[in-house]
């Protein structure tokens, strides 16, 4: 007489956790700075739960675990970055079908090509340079296109995520309008970076990029490599040569040593702190780095 009763009460409980469920929206950011971004535009808005999907690895060789695959079964909304950087998920998106929202943050933003494919190579994600979110100019369109996104699928708190998103915004918007009057002080800005990762930020506030320690992320330089590469730094005149944490400095340091020139960091923020306020300590670090290396 009692089975009656628990399978009662058991699927009182099931059908109680999927209706707090559809209480939830579910948003899941590929990797670091989309998440970052993301949590910026949320802001604590109640009844929203964002994940990111890349908890480490690097995600220019990042394969899928299955926990991976729960969470993007579970997503509401799932916001890339677009541009060919999460080429891992290509087929798994599309398996999704049409029940789960996908948004590319970088939709609309002007791509530019790799810099140096053209000279060495293969190398990257395609065609174009997807680290979009590097320069605090076009990371202002990121935030609209994740804004636009959340409004839309959750019309309900439009307001807050609109108001957060101008916050967030006016924030890019300063740290890029002190990085171009920074620049405007600097006699030399051809610099040496680690890997093709700065493109957007050297367009926007007038940076030369002369040549790259890895011609693939996380490639070591050959001997003929670095020797071409200080070669490269004595005729082009490079002043700095820019490191990333991301990965191991010592080519890069014997490189920047044989040509006389100063090291130092810029990071492209693709691993760190899950703190909301992180894509914009990076980008001050970054600010003030660019200044010790060039302002002299």
């Amino acid at each position: 007489m009692k089975r009656p009763t628990i399978l009662i009460t058991l699927g009182f409980l099931i059908l109680s956790c999927s209706e707090e469920k559809l209480d939830e929206l579910i948003v899941v950011a590929s990797f670091l700075p989309v998440y970052l971004i993301t949590e910026n535009v949320v802001d604590n808005t109640e009844g929203v739960i964002v994940e990111m999907l890349l908890g480490s690895g690097d995600i220019h060789n990042y394969q899928l675990a299955p926990g991976d695959m729960l969470k993007l079964n579970n997503a509401d909304l799932v916001i890339i970055n677009g541009l060919g950087l999460e080429s891992f998920l290509e087929d798994t998106l599309a398996d999704l079908g049409g029940e789960t929202e996908i948004v590319a943050a970088s939709e609309g933003i002007e791509p530019l090509p790799y810099k140096f494919r053209s000279i060495h190579g293969e190398g990257g994600h395609g065609d174009w340079d997807p680290h979009v979110w590097v320069s605090p100019h076009t990371a202002v369109r990121m935030v609209e296109n994740i804004r636009d996104a959340l409004v839309e699928i959750d019309p309900v708190n439009a307001e807050a995520y609109r108001a957060n998103a101008r916050s967030f915004i006016g924030e890019l918007e300063e740290i890029y309008r002190r990085m171009v009057e920074a620049s405007a002080g600097w006699s030399n800005k051809t610099i040496i970076t680690n890997h093709d990762a700065f493109g957007y930020l050297a367009r926007d506030v007038g940076l030369e990029i002369a040549g790259v320690v890895m011609l693939t992320a996380g490639a070591s330089p050959s001997a003929k490599e670095m020797l071409g590469l200080v070669e490269m730094i004595r005729e082009a005149e490079a002043v700095a040569l820019f490191i990333e944490p991301q990965y191991p400095e010592g080519p890069a340091r014997s490189i920047a040593e044989e040509a006389g020139i100063g090291v130092y960091v810029l990071d492209p923020c693709t691993t760190g702190s899950t703190d909301a306020g992180y894509l914009l300590e990076v980008m001050e670090r970054n600010l003030v780095n660019l200044e010790a290396a060039l302002g002299g």
